[in-house]
C-alpha cells in the first residue's frame, strides 16, 4: 500500500496549501463591502464541491476477560496519527426557494476518501514493547444536516450533525493469518455519529469553508482471534477528528 508515500507528499506541501489559503482569504474581498455570491444560498436545489483536510485517529477499546488472567502483557497504550482526506461535496438546499428554512437547512452528502493510521504498543513483562500498526483506507459516505446562521456581509457560522457509513479497503479481516506476524484486524465496516462546526467564506467565484469535526464510532470494528495481540481486548470502536477545508461553486 502506498499510503506512507502518500502522506509525505501530502506533509511537505500542506504548509505552502494552508499560506496560499490564507493569502486568498486576505485577498479575496471576504471582509469587503460588496455581497459575494448574494443567492448562493437559496437559488439552486443542489450545488458541488469538493474537500481536501486532515485527520487524526484512534481506536477506543474495551478489555476482555483474557486482560485480567493473562500474565504476558503489562500495559497497552493506543496512539494514533495523522492522516488525509480527500473528497467531494453534494449539498442540498432543504424548502422552497428564497424561504428561511431554504436558506438556514442543507443535507449535504460527502462521498471522500480517508487515509488513516493507528497504533497499538504492547509492553511485555520481560520490558520488550512490541508495536501492531493497523493501516486503514476507507471509504465513506456522510450524511449530515447542517444548520448556518443569518448571513453577515460574506461570512455564516454553521454547526453540522448526522451519521456516517465507511468501508475499509484494507481491512485484514478475511486475510490468511501468519502465525509469525500476527496482527490486530478490523472488520471492514464502520458506523458512526458526527457533529462539528465552521465557517462559510463567500467569494465572487465560490464558497470557502473550513470545518472542524467530530465522527465517535458506534460498532464494534474488532475481529476477535485467538493470539494475545486481539485477545485482550472485547470491543473497539474507531473515533476521527476532521479538519477540512471546502470549495464550492
Amino acid at each position: 500500500m502506498e499510503t506512507p508515500h502518500i502522506r509525505n507528499i501530502y506533509y511537505i506541501h500542506s504548509k505552502k496549501i494552508i499560506l496560499a489559503l490564507f493569502a486568498l482569504l486576505f485577498t479575496g474581498n471576504v471582509f469587503g463591502q460588496a455581497l459575494n455570491k448574494a443567492f448562493f444560498d437559496y437559488d439552486r436545489f443542489i450545488h458541488f464541491g469538493f474537500t481536501i483536510g486532515f485527520n487524526y485517529s484512534t481506536l477506543k477499546y474495551d478489555p476482555s476477560p483474557l486482560w485480567t488472567t493473562q500474565k504476558q502483557v503489562l500495559s497497552v497504550s493506543s496512539q494514533g496519527s495523522p492522516g488525509i482526506t480527500l473528497g467531494g461535496v453534494a449539498d442540498l438546499h432543504l424548502g422552497s426557494k428564497k424561504s428561511y428554512f431554504r436558506e438556514h437547512f442543507d443535507l449535504r452528502i460527502i462521498p471522500s476518501l480517508v487515509l488513516t493510521e493507528r497504533q497499538f504498543v504492547f509492553n511485555f513483562v520481560n520490558d520488550s514493547l512490541v508495536t501492531k500498526t493497523i493501516e486503514s483506507a476507507f471509504v465513506e459516505v456522510p450524511v449530515l444536516l447542517k444548520l448556518k446562521s443569518d448571513r453577515v456581509g460574506n461570512i455564516r457560522f454553521y454547526v453540522i450533525g448526522g451519521g456516517n457509513v465507511a468501508y475499509d479497503l484494507s481491512s485484514t479481516a478475511n486475510a490468511i493469518k501468519n502465525p509469525t506476524d500476527p496482527k490486530i484486524s478490523l472488520v471492514p465496516l464502520n458506523y458512526s455519529y458526527e457533529f462539528g462546526a465552521g465557517l462559510d467564506l463567500y467569494f465572487p467565484y465560490f464558497k470557502f469553508s473550513p470545518e472542524i469535526k467530530v465522527s465517535q464510532g458506534i460498532n464494534n470494528v474488532l475481529s476477535p482471534d485467538n493470539t494475545i495481540f486481539s485477545g485482550i481486548f472485547s470491543r473497539m470502536r474507531s473515533n476521527f477528528i476532521y479538519f477540512s477545508l471546502y470549495f464550492e461553486g
